[in-house]
């Protein structure tokens, strides 16, 4: 069955919307539960690493506050918490804010299959933006504010990075700083865009100019905006802990190992050729500042820290560079 561009959005978007709110309403969740409320909630998003992840802070604060003025029954949602003290418009925020992200992902993850640089069937195309979607929807165990938002920045970035290594022209160049600013203000994964780019501009070009030059712009601006929050926080903290041996020894932990290794050797074995391949193991090559973060103070078993890098390589052995002139 062959659908023209609008009927793959509908159905992406559609399938990004329901998954989501299966995940939230059909399940019970544990893993987050110390959050779901308001003080709970500003007290660690405004401490250590996350008083940095601003943007989609305020966005959750917004909807939260925009709720509470309603005259809402919430059982009729029929939520139950393992907390007692979870309040259902945090909960709900939570799920407004990211099943939007989830949606608008889902589009872009479209419009990047449609490229002319994508090579897939149509089929391979729908089966690829629905894997990447029950990816990223399975992950939400861990309910935070700023994750989805931070895949939808990451994948907006691909597309427009697609765009200029088309052109190669001032205004494209421009607007990707301005993703990398606003996405950092996000979450400092944003440093990943510029994986993305180091990976397609040094295979396009090699190290000359048209490489060196949009890498160094980029990273001046993710530079700016990183150190930029700490001072104006008047606070440098760069991670919560040394969690190193705890993941490599807690079975939790080894589980989420699992995770990643296998959903790497997945982007391999469905990339295009020899040539995707390499894309896919630069990528994760020039990614592994953020790798190694992850590993010495973040929690391997949440799966989340993986998707950023999945969403990227499954797109990545897709990706055909001849095809840009």
């Amino acid at each position: 069955m062959k659908l023209n561009l609008l009927s793959k959005l509908l159905f992406v978007m559609l399938l990004a919307f329901t998954v989501n709110s299966f995940i939230y309403f059909s399940f019970g969740n544990i893993y987050s539960s110390k959050i779901l409320n308001y003080t709970d909630f500003s007290q660690q998003f405004h401490s250590g690493i996350y008083q940095y992840r601003i943007l989609s802070g305020y966005f959750l604060i917004w909807i939260y506050d925009f709720l509470s003025t309603l005259n809402i029954d919430y059982k009729i949602f029929k939520l139950k918490f393992l907390d007692p003290n979870s309040e259902p418009q945090m909960y709900l925020s939570f799920y407004i804010l990211n099943t939007f992200f989830m949606v608008l992902s889902a589009a872009i993850l479209v419009f990047i299959t449609e490229t002319k640089n994508f090579v897939a069937t149509n089929a391979e195309k729908i089966l690829i933006s629905s894997v990447a979607i029950f990816a990223i929807a399975f992950s939400q165990f861990v309910i935070v504010p700023y994750d989805v938002s931070s895949y939808f920045f990451l994948l907006l970035f691909f597309y427009f990075l697609l765009q200029y290594l088309q052109k190669r022209s001032t205004l494209p160049l421009a607007f990707l700083m301005i993703l990398i600013l606003i996405s950092t203000l996000n979450r400092e994964s944003s440093a990943l865009s510029l994986s993305l780019a180091a990976t397609l501009l040094n295979s396009k070009f090699g190290l000359k100019k048209e490489m060196i030059q949009p890498i160094f712009f980029l990273a001046i601006t993710f530079i700016a905006v990183y150190f930029g929050m700490r001072f104006l926080n008047q606070s440098f903290s760069t991670n919560d802990g040394n969690l190193l041996a705890q993941n490599f020894t807690e079975p939790k932990n080894i589980l989420g190992l699992l995770f990643w290794i296998t959903f790497f050797i997945f982007t391999l074995i469905i990339a295009k050729d020899l040539q995707t391949k390499r894309y896919i193991l630069i990528f994760h090559l020039l990614s592994l500042p953020y790798i190694m973060m992850c590993f010495y103070t973040g929690i391997i078993y949440e799966i989340r820290l993986y998707i950023p890098l999945f969403l990227t390589s499954i797109l990545l052995g897709r990706t055909e560079l001849s095809r840009i002139h």
